[in-house]
Order: C-alpha cells, then sequence, then structure tokens
C-alpha cells in the first residue's frame, strides 16, 4: 500500500496513539435516512478521521426528531461504533441539523452624541447588542457573522475599529432554525449519553467541509443532493449570501398525515410512481443505470424488474428511466438558481455538489446548464481518513459530517482565543482586588 493518501481513502487505525478527549472531535450528522457519526482530531490545519460509521436514521424525519427513543437508540449506535473502534470514549458532540433553516440579513446604525469620533471595539459590541434576526423569539441562532460595517460615509468596511466618523453601521447575517425543533435534538442526544457541544445546520457543515477559505472569499454555490432535501447556499466576500432549499411539492389539497418527502427520497418516490415499482427498486435502478443529460450507456437498453405488486414484472427502457430522471430534477435546479438568484459568473469559484445524490452521472453537465454554463465539480471533504470509512461517507455523502468536524476545531480555537484575551481584564480586576484588601 503506497504511503500516498489521498482525502477520502483508509488506513488502519490499531496502532493510533491514545487521544485526551479535548484532542478530539465527536461529529453527528443527523440526515432523514441515516444517522452518521466521526471521531477526528486535527493535525496541521486538516482533520484527521480516526473512525466514521453510519446507522439507519430511525426516528428522523427531513431531518427533525419526531420520535425521541428511536433518535437517541440511532445516536447510540453510531456514535458507540466509532468509540469502540478508536477505544476511546468522549462524551461532548458536534451535531449538525438538517432540518429547516433560515438565512437572514439585517442592519443597525449607531450615531455617536459627541459627533465624529475614532470607533472602539466598545461600540461594535454595542451596536451588535441591537441587531437581532427576524422573528428570533420562536428560532434560534446557530450561526452569526457580523460585517461588513460603515463608519460615516464609508462603506463596505471590514475592520472599523479607529476610524473616525459619526456614526457606525453594521450588517450581520443570521443562521436560524427553529427552537423548538433544536430542543427536541439536544434531547435525544442527551438521551443517548452524551452531551451536545454545538450545533452547526447542514447547508452551513457542507460548505465548510469541501470548500476552502480562499473559494468562500472568491464566491461559490454550494448544492447539497441529501436525501431529505436540496440546499443551495452561496458564498461571497468569505460570508453566506444566500440559502434556498428545494423539496417536492407538497400541496395537493389537503394535509398529508405523513409529509411527502423531499430530496433523493422525493425522486426517487416520483420514479416508483411513474414506472409503477417499489421506490427500493427505483434507489436500486438510479444506482446501478442513473443518469442525466443523454450519456453514451452500456449496451444494456432496458432491464426487467419487479412490478410494485411483488408478482409480476416488467421491462423498462434505460433511456426512458433517464429521460424521466432528468425530467424529475429539472424543476429542483430551476428553484436553487432563482434561490440562488446573486449567482454569478463573478463567483470564481464556480458550484460545488454535495450529499450522496452528487454521484448522479451527468449531474455536473445539467447543473451548468442551469448555473449559465458555470464551471461544476463534485465536492470532495476535506479530511484524511486513517481509520475505517463508510462506504456511504466516501465521497460527496461525507462532506456535512466533515464540515461538522472543522467547525468544532474552529469554534474550540475561537474560544480559546477569546479567554486568551480575556485573561488580562481578569488579572487587573484581581489586582484591584488585591489593593482595596491592603
Amino acid at each position: 500500500m503506497s504511503s500516498q493518501r489521498k482525502p477520502g481513502s483508509a488506513e488502519p487505525a490499531d496502532d493510533a496513539p491514545a487521544h485526551r478527549e479535548d484532542e478530539l472531535i465527536l461529529a453527528l450528522d443527523l440526515g432523514s435516512s441515516r444517522v452518521a457519526a466521526a471521531l477526528a482530531t486535527h493535525e496541521r490545519g486538516r482533520a484527521v478521521v480516526l473512525a466514521a460509521e453510519c446507522a439507519a436514521g430511525y426516528g428522523l424525519r427531513d431531518g427533525e426528531v419526531v420520535d425521541l427513543q428511536r433518535a437517541a437508540e440511532s445516536i447510540g449506535i453510531a456514535t458507540q461504533a466509532v468509540q469502540e473502534q478508536v477505544r476511546t470514549r468522549v462524551r461532548r458532540v458536534v451535531v449538525g441539523f438538517s432540518g429547516p433553516a433560515r438565512l437572514s440579513v439585517s442592519r443597525g446604525t449607531l450615531a455617536f452624541s459627541g459627533g465624529k469620533r475614532p470607533v472602539n471595539d466598545a461600540d461594535v459590541q454595542r451596536l451588535r447588542r441591537t441587531i437581532y434576526p427576524d422573528n428570533h423569539l420562536q428560532r434560534e441562532t446557530v450561526h452569526r457573522s457580523d460585517g461588513p460595517f460603515g463608519v460615516g460615509e464609508l462603506q463596505g468596511v471590514e475592520r472599523p475599529h479607529g476610524l473616525i466618523g459619526a456614526s457606525l453601521s453594521m450588517s450581520s447575517t443570521f443562521l436560524t432554525a427553529p427552537a423548538l425543533a433544536l430542543e427536541h435534538l439536544r434531547k435525544a442526544v442527551r438521551m443517548a449519553g452524551l452531551k451536545v457541544e454545538s450545533v452547526v445546520l447542514a447547508p452551513h457543515a457542507a460548505s465548510l467541509g469541501v470548500l476552502s477559505p480562499d473559494e468562500r472569499a472568491l464566491g461559490a454555490a454550494v448544492l447539497d443532493f441529501g436525501a431529505g432535501a436540496f440546499r443551495g447556499l452561496l458564498w461571497e466576500g468569505g460570508r453566506m449570501r444566500q440559502m434556498h432549499v428545494s423539496n417536492q411539492d407538497r400541496s395537493n389539497g389537503a394535509a398529508p398525515v405523513t409529509p411527502a418527502p423531499g430530496g433523493m427520497e422525493g425522486v426517487l418516490l416520483a420514479l416508483a410512481r411513474h414506472f409503477r415499482i417499489s421506490v427500493a427498486t427505483a434507489g436500486r435502478l438510479v444506482r446501478e443505470h442513473g443518469r442525466v443529460c443523454a450519456l453514451a450507456s452500456s449496451s444494456v437498453r432496458a432491464v426487467e424488474v419487479t412490478a410494485v405488486d411483488g408478482l409480476s414484472h416488467l421491462w423498462l427502457d434505460l433511456g426512458e428511466f433517464s429521460r424521466t430522471l432528468e425530467g424529475i430534477l429539472t424543476p429542483h435546479l430551476r428553484t436553487l438558481r432563482d434561490g440562488l438568484a446573486l449567482f454569478s459568473e463573478s463567483h470564481a469559484a464556480g458550484v460545488v455538489l454535495t450529499g450522496a445524490g452528487a454521484c448522479l452521472p451527468g449531474l455536473e453537465e445539467l447543473v451548468s446548464r442551469h448555473f449559465g454554463d458555470a464551471p461544476v465539480r463534485i465536492g470532495t471533504p476535506h479530511w484524511t481518513v486513517r481509520g475505517r470509512l463508510s462506504p456511504e461517507l466516501d465521497g460527496p455523502g461525507g462532506s456535512t459530517l466533515c464540515g461538522l468536524i472543522h467547525a468544532g476545531f474552529e469554534q474550540r480555537a475561537a474560544r480559546r482565543m477569546a479567554n486568551a484575551f480575556r485573561w488580562p481584564d481578569v488579572l487587573r480586576s484581581a489586582l484591584r482586588l488585591m489593593a482595596a484588601s491592603w
């Protein structure tokens, strides 16, 4: 076996050194069809995965917990599997939430009563406390990004400290989720014997897993073809600019007892209905023969499959199957393009595809057609794998899990830096107390 290993390749972890819990990240991706867990460390700015496994996602629907007991069991199975492989115990977990999310931008202005003066950190913090996302009482902010700023007439400022003006303005980008749904998620994690270290929304995590900081700065669109939903997230100047989620049309004139699935689950259901086959058969056909954009196929023109009744058989034309598959995907791509209306050729990193559905042959060309012939590539998780990697996570299907690992380490580094800056204030307060006691 070669000593050079590409990202996503695996090598045995049997002789891996023991790690302290604070050196490890336990990441948990709660998807619509499966729960994925990974145990990783960090070396020279890169995530190093020691183990990654999947379990069936019972108790979950569209990324939300709908059965606490069954969801906790799925979480326990996945997290216990990776901990047993690495022979360690980690209780804190970084969790990915793939349920409904919303990206919004709010803006505020602080006028200086004394006229023009330099901006200081207290001004920024005071203004920051006055800016909230829309409907913030029912939703929880999972991620916030502040900037750009304005100082007086000067706009588009990244670092306002020390600049002189009569006012300070700021834009804040909020990524939020329903507060109750996040509480259910945390409760299921606690029932599995774990503690939530932080929550990261799936669209954000998928981007962190496949885009470099330079790509996020240049501008890129990330399209996640997940089991429960198709999501698009636009990056510009290192910040999230737009987000859109495309699901199957669920309006059929009456409120359904169980909502119709979206994402790849919705695509398979549509194929099953069209050809009168089971959803499992539709999934197998997509994996073995699925393609779009009229790619040249093999010599096999038709396959015999079992009908939905489980008794009769029928011959399915693969050309018609591909055309139907493309017809089902096309409205979703149009919706994603319309939802990311600010995307243009100036977003130099183009479009990156993530999620298990991203590997569909011809999808890159189909996406490029709808995004103005922009360059499109399949995302590769920015990790090195030293342990066992579940096949479902090898490739773009592991993008969200990889992003959760990176987010966990970045959040820990930010907390350490904040604590380091806080120490001088703590020491000054202690010295004042000592002087007062003398």
